[in-house]
């Protein structure tokens, strides 16, 4: 071994110093940026050679840059996005429905309930009182009028959960093309030999971008690049490849079915017959993600309290109508019905058109009163009256009206509790997820520092080295001379 080799030590130890404090630097410029994973330097020595009989080393060489990384970690993290993400959508939709269902601080559909049968009894005390009449036809309004609230709020909550999934699509189909994007540029860096862990990053933050707005199984190929498969085996990114998720609105009334391009198509102007039907009415609890729980709401969560609502609506009419029917009004006619026969819905129930004070039937024939005159009698009232307290055969048990409501919101208060206890827990999980991802791949600046610092040393160190290796070549030069 002679001074040059020492030179060669030295210069080595100059260049790996130097590729380190620019890794170092590099970490430090993005200790901000979304989704970067610290990197390091991995040195290794060169080659032993024998000097004199001793094996010794030629210097130091860079063996890789590599950036802190957990497989795992990420596999959770996409899951993990995918069902709070599913579960934050229902939370959203039940906390818009339960303010409509509050009977403590507003006047609901239980109040108008109870005060429509109310009427009915304060009626039974003054039969023919047109100011009791009165109150009863204003009352019933109420209580028609609350319906029809409750059923607009529905409605409205799943029009707009059915109006979000054009968005959740078009937002999962940008982060699929530019995964494919990022495929791409991927293999053009390993092409040249290039480092392409920023990109790998990229790579890893768009699949879990991807898996907040659908469930997505992803594979890392050998070169590098992913691909993504949807529930239900639909590929929507094959390398550099990516396919159109979309909306096509079927059915009546229209809603969304979700639509899958095949790969590398644009997006398309109408539904070809090639394209793959990933979820319609009724799937949404296997798409997963937000898509998933917005259709949930769509199709699952909205439609149950509506068909409860609807229920209550059709067995008040029929029930009233058949005994308002057979009672007499104040004016001696009978057969009159109080709701309108057709509307045995919550959005569609109303008063019968021909309604008025002295149309409602108060009286009934009695052994006494065999026709009913024009002064009444409160048989029928107090037949009415009573249809308040009585059981009825619902969907969810034998109940009263007024106590099926109140089950209904109970039920209400129970689903939205429920939702937000599993999305708090997904959000704590996501946080120690984030946080494990935190301390395992984000710079951490005083580390940095402390490494700046070392390698800076180093560097010193190696520049002293070839400066001591020329003051000896100077000395052996001037021997020479």
């Amino acid at each position: 071994m002679g001074i040059g080799t020492l030179f060669d030590i030295a210069s080595s130890g100059v260049t790996a110093q130097r590729l380190a404090i620019e890794v170092t630097g590099e970490n430090i410029a993005n200790v901000n940026t979304e989704g970067y994973s610290r990197q390091q330097v991995i040195m290794e020595t060169k080659p032993v050679t024998t000097a004199n009989g001793f094996p010794l080393g030629t210097g130091v060489q860079i063996a890789a840059v590599q950036r802190t990384y957990d497989n795992m970690l990420q596999l959770q993290m996409v899951n993990g996005n995918s069902s709070y993400q599913e579960n934050l959508a229902k939370q959203t939709a039940l906390e818009q429905i339960q303010p409509s269902f509050n009977e403590v601080t507003s006047d609901g559909l239980g109040k108008a309930l109870a005060n429509f049968f109310g009427a009915w009894q304060d009626l039974t005390t003054n039969a023919s009182g047109s100011a009791e009449r009165q109150a009863l036809i204003t009352r019933s309004q109420i209580l028609v009028d609350s319906f029809h609230q409750m059923d607009f709020t529905l409605s409205k909550v799943a029009s707009t959960a059915d109006s979000n999934l054009v968005g959740i699509t078009a937002e999962a189909t940008d982060n699929a093309r530019n995964l494919a994007l990022v495929n791409t540029q991927i293999l053009a860096t390993a092409s040249v030999g290039g480092n392409a862990n920023e990109l790998l990053d990229q790579r890893d933050l768009l699949l879990r971008k991807l898996s907040q707005q659908v469930a997505i199984t992803s594979t890392i190929n050998a070169d590098g690049t992913a691909s993504v498969t949807l529930a239900g085996g639909a590929q929507i990114v094959d390398s550099t490849r990516y396919a159109t998720l979309y909306t096509n609105a079927t059915g009546v009334p229209a809603a969304n079915d979700i639509m899958l391009s095949g790969l590398g198509n644009p997006p398309p102007a109408n539904v070809p017959a090639t394209d793959t039907l990933v979820a319609t009415v009724g799937d949404g609890a296997t798409v997963g993600g937000k898509l998933g729980g917005t259709m949930q709401v769509r199709d699952g969560i909205v439609p149950g309290y509506l068909a409860r609502l609807n229920e209550m609506a059709d067995q008040l009419v029929t029930r009233v109508n058949a005994l308002h029917s057979t009672g007499y009004a104040l004016d001696g006619t009978t057969g009159n019905d109080f709701f309108a026969a057709a509307g045995l819905s919550a959005g569609t129930i109303a008063l019968d058109a021909g309604l008025t004070g002295t149309k409602v039937a108060a009286a009934f024939p009695t052994a006494t009163d065999p026709i009913p005159t024009s002064s009444g009698n409160n048989v029928n009232a107090l037949k009415l009256a009573a249809l308040g307290n009585q059981s009825v055969p619902f969907i969810s048990g034998k109940a009263s009206f007024v106590n099926n409501y109140n089950s209904l919101v109970s039920q209400v208060g129970v689903d939205t509790e429920g939702t937000q206890n599993v999305a708090g827990q997904g959000a704590s999980f996501l946080k120690q997820l984030n946080a494990l991802r935190a301390s395992n791949s984000e710079v951490s600046l005083d580390e940095e520092l402390t490494n700046l610092t070392k390698y800076q040393r180093a560097f010193q160190g190696s520049a002293k080295v070839i400066s001591a290796a020329t003051d000896m070549l100077d000395i052996v030069l001037g021997m020479v001379r």
